[in-house]
């Protein structure tokens, strides 16, 4: 990673609370760059804060996360993949472990069950989460090319209920999309989540926002960070 994409990790560092009550983040950006913005959210969770995370991969295969990751000297030790789109999640780089969520992505619904355990059959899923301190899941609006946007509601509302706010502490969820191409689904998810953190497509970051209240960035705040080459794969 160059030093403008550092410079982001440092922001999401320090806007992101790991160590407080159950929170849900909402970061906007172009579609072209959401790999991007994932790889700096794992290094500012996994090797800036040191904590032990589940990445949920439904925008593609985990495999590929996974090897962008090693590929940039991100420390995976600490992660464990959902991968809510293949049914081929065993085969893992970086010593990461995949938990596979057979139900795949025309039955997200049922995808807060299998973490938590309440299906009875995802015993190691939920094992997973009991140690976890964050959960990103890499483009949450591709669900609605497998499910109703009702389907989707369901599970969302479902995940913050079963997971964010399980019996086992406090998990932050961040939730990375393009709003301008699901706006519909971008407001929905404004409306429950704690901050919403939105970049342009040059990928500075133009405002930070408590929930749906789109607040500027005051003058002086981190606004003026910039990521702009684009990874190669």
């Amino acid at each position: 990673m160059n030093e403008k994409d550092l410079r982001l990790v440092m922001v999401l560092n320090s806007e992101i609370k790991v160590n407080g009550p159950g929170a849900l983040y909402l970061i906007s950006a172009k579609y072209t760059n959401l790999v991007r913005v994932n790889l700096v959210l794992l290094k500012a969770l996994l090797d800036e804060k040191k904590k032990k995370g589940i990445m949920i991969t439904i925008d593609r295969p985990h495999q590929y996360v996974s090897h962008l990751l090693q590929l940039h000297g991100i420390d995976q030790n600490g992660l464990v993949f959902v991968d809510a789109i293949s049914s081929h999640s065993s085969d893992t780089k970086g010593g990461s472990v995949a938990s596979e969520f057979q139900r795949g992505p025309f039955q997200i619904e049922t995808l807060a069950d299998f973490l938590s355990g309440g299906n009875g059959t995802s015993i190691g899923a939920s094992s997973d989460l009991t140690e976890a301190e964050f959960i990103v899941l890499d483009n949450v609006a591709t669900l609605l090319t497998y499910n109703s946007m009702e389907s989707v509601q369901a599970f969302l509302s479902k995940f913050v209920t079963l997971v964010m706010k399980n019996k086992h502490g406090h998990i932050v969820t961040a939730l990375v999309m393009d709003k301008d191409l699901h706006g519909q689904l971008f407001e929905y998810i404004s409306g429950i989540a704690d901050m919403v953190i939105e970049l342009t497509p040059d990928m500075q970051v133009r405002q930070m926002a408590p929930g749906s209240a789109k607040v500027s960035v005051a003058p002086g705040a981190q606004a003026g960070v910039e990521v702009k080459d684009v990874i190669g794969a």
